[in-house]
């Protein structure tokens, strides 16, 4: 499949190189974690599910649900074109839930893995003078719904909280989406060639899941309640190779276009469903590391999977191109100048910042894409000081891609909006009542 630069103007979002692999991989499911360059493997939030390592979810303080929403306008380069594209999506929907007195904590969500919405459109001329026009328009994704659980293995602490924890967790998912390809070959009028048309619908689904710890401890002790102290955070997250199952239907015709561009079909040439098929997809791995206190927190992360190890073994079904083995590398942070509680308006707001290098799993014409985004933005409490709910609002600036070997280049300005909702605290959800 070419690239070449797209009405994505007209079509309003997606990315030409969606058309490659598993579509866009969407990254972080919650903005609080988008903010700071999308962490997860060693970072907790006592009012936030990080879905990336469920280890994380003994962590939690209070019951809370959260969800979120992305506008990311892209400018589209080339060496010698330019175009403008804009893509609006949901994220992820998840509760979290604490309960054993802090040592257990659930997660349950739906959120996207991977976007497929693209346009692209090239023109040749044959030998004989004709050109012919070549469109390939692409629609849909891979979502994940997910129930986990974290549990406290060991912790030990005295009365200033000094000590140490050690957590695991586990969570459930399911796999399930679809990719809907259309290929058509458009001939000028009066040549006697028919335009062709070749639909395919690629479904895939099947369980999965993803394993975490993490190991909590003092870097330096406090010595009296006034005192924040200095901890650290160990974490590493495992996704698990999975199978999965697919399905594909795939219709080719022959029509042609009406004086009104109504297509006309005029036969079938083939018709093939519920094709069966089966993508292994290989394991995934990310390790973290933090140090924190009450009021700042700085950590460092590393995502790696091997891309080269997918396989696919569905009957007249093949990539589009080869894949590369994927590696992140994230800088990134938060700072709460009130600490654990109280403070006003400004002293309780969160600011979030952080930095991204990603090597895409993607291969185009040779060349394997990177991408480069900083973010930063904020989480600003809501409805006064007797809950934790929150605002989430801040942006990713980046770039992705490359003008050589005939490639495109993204230019990028993501806007990320999420609300997280917390009972009041004087609540207690999912506690059991002494008296009734």
């Amino acid at each position: 499949m070419p690239i070449g630069l797209l009405a994505q103007g007209d079509q309003g979002n997606g990315s030409p190189y969606s058309a490659y692999g598993l579509g866009e991989f969407v990254g972080s499911t919650q903005v609080s974690q988008a903010l700071m360059g999308g962490l997860g493997a060693a970072v907790v939030d006592p009012f936030s599910l990080v879905s990336a390592n469920p280890a994380s979810y003994v962590s939690l303080q209070r019951t809370c649900f959260e969800t979120g929403m992305v506008v990311r306008p892209t400018r589209y380069k080339t060496a010698s074109e330019e175009a403008f594209g804009r893509r609006v999506g949901l994220l992820g929907l998840s509760m979290g839930v604490p309960f054993g007195k802090g040592r257990w904590g659930i997660g349950i969500g739906v959120a996207p893995v991977s976007e497929v919405n693209y346009n692209i459109t090239d023109a040749q001329e044959l030998g004989d003078g004709t050109d012919v026009t070549y469109n390939y328009v692409g629609d849909g994704g891979l979502n994940q719904a997910f129930i986990g659980l974290g549990w406290t293995v060991r912790e030990e602490r005295d009365s200033l909280n000094n000590g140490y924890r050690l957590s695991v967790g586990a969570n459930l998912s399911y796999l399930f989406g679809r990719v809907e390809e259309t290929r058509k070959a458009i001939y000028p009028e009066n040549t006697g060639l028919y335009n062709t048309s070749v639909v395919s619908n690629l479904i895939l689904r099947d369980p999965t899941g993803n394993l975490g710890v993490h190991f909590q401890g003092d870097l330096r002790r406090k010595m009296d309640r006034s005192d924040d102290g200095l901890y650290f955070l160990a974490g590493v997250a495992v996704e698990l190779p999975t199978n999965l199952g697919a399905e594909q239907d795939q219709l080719v015709t022959n029509y042609a276009l009406s004086s009104r561009g109504v297509e006309q079909t005029y036969d079938t040439v083939s018709y093939v469903q519920g094709r069966p098929g089966n993508f292994a997809l290989p394991i995934g791995l990310r390790a973290g590391f933090t140090v924190y206190d009450m009021r700042w927190t700085l950590s460092g992360e590393v995502v790696v999977r091997n891309w080269q190890d997918l396989q696919v073994s569905t009957e007249g079904y093949a990539l589009p191109n080869k894949l590369a083995n994927s590696s992140t590398y994230i800088l990134g942070g938060s700072y709460r100048p009130a600490g654990e509680i109280g403070g006003s308006f400004w002293e309780r707001t969160i600011y979030r910042a952080g930095i991204r290098y990603y090597n895409d799993y993607l291969v185009v014409n040779g060349t394997q894409l990177q991408e480069i985004g900083m973010s930063f933005g904020v989480s600003l409490p809501l409805m006064g000081s007797t809950t934790r709910s929150r605002f989430n609002l801040g942006t990713e600036l980046g770039q992705r891609g490359t003008t050589a070997n005939g490639l495109i280049q993204e230019h990028y300005a993501t806007v990320y909006l999420g609300v997280t909702i917390t009972p009041d605290i004087r609540e207690q959800w999912f506690k059991k009542r002494r008296i009734e």
